[in-house]
């Protein structure tokens, strides 16, 4: 009988036990509370509030996008960073949800108040979004085939780009490297190196300083180089889409294999635009560069790149792209337009 009172004990414990952990473990995380003007409430994590858009990663809807001017108030669970105007420092408080609409209550340690919505400017602010905060991107890509036989073929094609972005300035390089042969007679040997410094002067507008050097036999090009400066708009910079033009004036010079060198200024633009699209988390892109000889109308050179980047697992991705070179008036024996289709995987952080 003891020994069955023990049981009994021992089991009625164990089922005590394995009901409040499971409980516990159904019991869902405290999470942050988003209130729209039309009284619906969403529960989630906020992970960026901008001047335009609140981002909130949902268990039920994955990551959702509201637009600020539908937001009424919302709350966090936790203390969270938040800037009262773009470029400030950044400071941490406790949100709740007001009642009145567009009024959430902040309590920074200093006991709980109510104040306009409009005065958090950014919540969990990005560090290009801060006083001295910097965003650093990189991004390698390589494609390689071939083939022996009937034929011998090679091919490389590789390109890096690295990317610094703070409040007021931001800096982008990259590099582009491309061998090609056919029955060990090269068919293709390009070498590009650029870069950009960009200088805002506003939220949307930048001066700017960029520069290329580009190699490329099959161009008759010992050395082109490309120097100068201009003015930019940022046209679309929030979560999604990023999106600029810029214009201005620079110098050229270009060393040739067999025709005369030659050195000119010329009108100088370029569009960049990404853009994240809901279908497998991918990025669209479209940069673009060109030149117009202010000496020579019949000059003109344009250089493109458009396609597709999928995230794959740690960093690593998978791109399609297009590659179009185009010259108005190319060296005789040769075409206006290079394009070239690119499949490689790369690397990006």
């Amino acid at each position: 009988m003891r020994w069955h009172a023990l049981s009994v004990v021992v089991v009625a414990a164990i089922s005590t036990i394995l009901s409040v952990g499971s409980c516990l473990a159904a019991t869902p995380a405290a999470a942050d509370t988003v209130v729209l003007r039309n009284g619906d409430r969403l529960s989630g994590l906020i992970v960026h509030l901008s001047p335009e858009t609140l981002t909130l990663e949902t268990r039920y809807a994955g990551e959702v996008r509201i637009s600020r001017s539908e937001i009424a108030s919302f709350a966090t669970a936790e203390p969270v960073p938040y800037l009262v105007q773009a470029g400030a420092r950044p400071v941490r408080a406790v949100f709740a949800a007001a009642d009145e609409p567009g009024v959430v209550t902040i309590d920074n340690g200093e006991g709980p108040r109510e104040i306009p919505l409009a005065r958090v400017a950014v919540l969990k602010p990005k560090p290009e979004e801060t006083q001295n905060g910097v965003a650093r991107t990189g991004r390698v890509s390589l494609s390689t085939s071939w083939s022996q036989g009937n034929s011998d073929s090679k091919r490389i094609w590789g390109e890096a780009d690295y990317a610094a972005r703070a409040h007021q300035w931001r800096y982008e390089l990259g590099l582009k490297v491309r061998r090609q042969s056919d029955d060990d007679q090269t068919t293709a040997d390009q070498l590009l190196v650029n870069g950009n410094y960009d200088r805002f002067v506003s939220a949307d507008r930048f001066a700017y300083l960029r520069s290329s050097f580009e190699r490329d036999r099959f161009k008759d090009l010992t050395l082109r180089s490309a120097v100068g400066g201009g003015y930019g708009l940022q046209l679309i910079d929030d979560d999604r889409t990023q999106l600029s033009v810029r214009g201005g004036i620079e110098v050229i010079h270009e060393n040739r294999i067999s025709a005369d060198d030659e050195r000119f200024p010329a009108a100088g633009w370029g569009v960049a635009l990404k853009r994240q699209v809901s279908f497998a988390d991918a990025e669209v892109f479209h940069d673009q560069q060109g030149f117009w000889n202010l000496d020579d109308s019949d000059q003109m050179n344009l250089r493109s790149r458009t396609g597709i980047r999928f995230p794959v697992r740690g960093g690593i991705i998978a791109s399609l792209q297009l590659d179009l070179d185009w010259e108005r008036t190319p060296v005789d024996g040769r075409r206006s337009t290079d394009s070239t289709w690119l499949l490689g995987l790369g690397y990006a952080w």
